[in-house]
């Protein structure tokens, strides 16, 4: 009965607060921390003093997008590969970085350094923002003294991974615009069309035709059950709103069921393991041992399904086992993926083949993109214009048929 009391106590609060600066400058930001004291903690470290917090119950911070955070990346690899220390690059980037919500953020990351926290430590105090891979590269990097050359490489992986996100997105967005603004379309005819056309149809006293009995049926069906509807959709919301830790099975139940569907699970299959290849790679060749890198691999990955098998493989690779037979084990990857990872096992060069499987995966994601967009626009005038019309011809029949018997 304790276990689910810990697992909620862990989960970070966020807070507002406001003091002064070690210089005696009015200072204020938000914060993230498991409870007063350690935010309080936080702030001394940072030089903070005369501190006040606020519990913020429903934060509405602005989120910080990822196009943003690989921007930021970038513009850090540039600086430190130019021979900018580390503090003056941070100083710098909070002058050049567009959103406020980062800017608040790297300003924590600069004082964290300041008071002598290494930087991948101070990253790993926020870590809604950085998740383990950014943190597992940036260590590797200040381990081997090579953090310009480890922000690149990292700032090359993030944009890989948005410009593979984007390509489902702009494949998805078109046809979940027209299914919305059609089922809207659809819902206001029955709810508030069809009632019109059944008083009419009552006058006449005669049989209606079995197509306009299920148009009706369906109207008073739709028409009774909003209220429910509409709770469903705010539960909708709500569940959204919860903490992570709530929402991980209905995640996984929903990126489950994403998967077995046609045309878009195949899409969606591909992107993410194309992301998980690109990442895997990123991190082994920035020398993070296999059994390490696949704990941030199953963060980057972004879909539930996928992390939890990824968390599996972590298991079994670090009891010894082989990563291409535990891979074949799931059912879950392409038998591409599995030859390469296990030709790169038996050859040492694990990294670029798995560059290059990530690239392949690229090229046939942008192949069932194009195919897939060429298909959904005829499929969708198809199928839109057979229920609307469907139901148009439903509600005219007994006309016709009145018309006929005059």
């Amino acid at each position: 009965m304790s276990q689910p009391h810990t697992q909620r106590q862990r989960q970070p609060m966020a807070f507002a607060w406001q003091g002064r600066d070690d210089q005696g400058r009015p200072a204020q930001g938000r914060l993230s921390a498991h409870d007063v004291g350690l935010a309080r903690a936080q702030l001394r470290r940072q030089g903070i003093q005369q501190v006040r917090l606020q519990r913020l119950w429903w934060d509405h911070s602005a989120r910080v997008r990822p196009r943003d955070l690989s921007l930021m990346t970038r513009q850090l690899a540039a600086l430190l590969r130019a021979g900018v220390p580390l503090l003056q690059s941070l100083d710098m980037l909070l002058r050049s970085l567009p959103s406020a919500a980062l800017v608040d953020i790297v300003h924590q990351v600069r004082n964290d350094v300041v008071s002598g926290t290494a930087l991948h430590e101070a990253l790993a105090r926020h870590p809604t923002l950085f998740t383990g891979l950014y943190i597992s590269m940036v260590q590797a990097g200040e381990s081997a003294g090579i953090l310009d050359t480890m922000m690149e490489r990292l700032a090359h992986t993030l944009e890989k991974n948005e410009t593979l996100r984007s390509r489902v997105r702009s494949a998805l967005i078109y046809p979940c615009a027209v299914m919305a603004v059609a089922t809207a379309v659809l819902v206001l005819i029955l709810v508030f069309v069809v009632p019109v056309f059944e008083d009419v149809f009552k006058s006449f006293g005669a049989d209606l035709p079995w197509a306009t009995q299920m148009v009706v049926a369906l109207s008073d069906g739709l028409s009774a059950s909003g209220p429910m509807a509409v709770l469903g959709v705010l539960l909708c919301l709500w569940l959204w709103q919860r903490p992570p830790s709530a929402q991980a099975q209905l995640q996984v139940t929903r990126d489950r069921w994403l998967l077995k569907l046609p045309l878009l699970g195949s899409l969606i299959g591909t992107a993410v393991v194309a992301r998980w290849a690109q990442t895997l790679s990123a991190l082994l060749a920035a020398g993070v041992p296999l059994a390490e890198a696949l704990g941030p691999v199953a963060q980057a990955c972004d879909h539930a399904v996928f992390a939890r098998v990824t968390l599996q493989l972590q298991r079994q690779v670090a009891q010894g086992s082989r990563l291409s037979e535990a891979m074949g084990q799931t059912g879950r990857f392409p038998p591409m993926i599995v030859q390469l990872c296990a030709t790169g096992e038996e050859t040492g060069a694990m990294d670029n083949l798995l560059a290059r499987a990530g690239g392949l995966m690229e090229t046939e994601l942008d192949d069932r993109v194009n195919g897939l967009s060429s298909l959904l626009e005829p499929l969708i005038i198809v199928v839109l214009g057979g229920l609307i019309g469907g139901i148009l011809v439903a509600m005219y029949l007994p006309i016709f048929r009145l018309g006929q018997v005059f």
